[in-house]
């Protein structure tokens, strides 16, 4: 049987490329891979992220300061149904806060904002698929 950091390697490679598909089947076990949906067969551990990256888009206004998803995974703004929303438009975060949780092969991680300021628009739904990269929160200047 595979090792879990070797599972873990092909899952960040497949992630990074530019497929969208992938199925691998060694010995008795199987993994399908899917950009939009990630199924695995086998149990895995939790997968570690880092801080967010903080990307800057040009608007014809101001420049827009975006918080991205670190992984691809399943959006969610509380810990669980029906609880209050770590973030809002119009909240004030700082760096290190958590601003929601991705769920990514039944893992569950916090998604912390690399800055300080205020969030200005959400863009993801309680609920939807984010990609690496996706921008998920606007945030702005505390003092906009």
């Amino acid at each position: 049987m595979m090792e879990t950091e070797n599972i873990r390697q092909i899952i960040e490679i497949f992630e990074k490329s530019q497929i969208s598909s992938m199925d691998l089947e060694i010995g008795d076990m199987k993994i399908k891979l899917e950009k939009n949906l990630t199924v695995v067969s086998a149990p895995l551990a939790p997968v570690v992220t880092e801080n967010l990256t903080v990307k800057e888009t040009k608007s014809a206004e101001q420049p827009l300061i975006t918080i991205d998803s670190p992984l691809v995974g399943t959006f969610y703004t509380a810990v669980k149904p029906g609880a209050k929303p770590f973030v809002e438009v119009g909240s004030k975060v700082k760096k290190g806060d958590v601003v929601c949780i991705i769920e990514a092969m039944k893992s569950m991680n916090e998604i912390k904002s690399d800055k300080d300021g205020v969030i200005k628009e959400v863009l993801v739904n309680d609920g939807d698929m984010v990609e690496y990269g996706q921008a998920m929160f606007v945030i702005g200047d505390v003092n906009d």
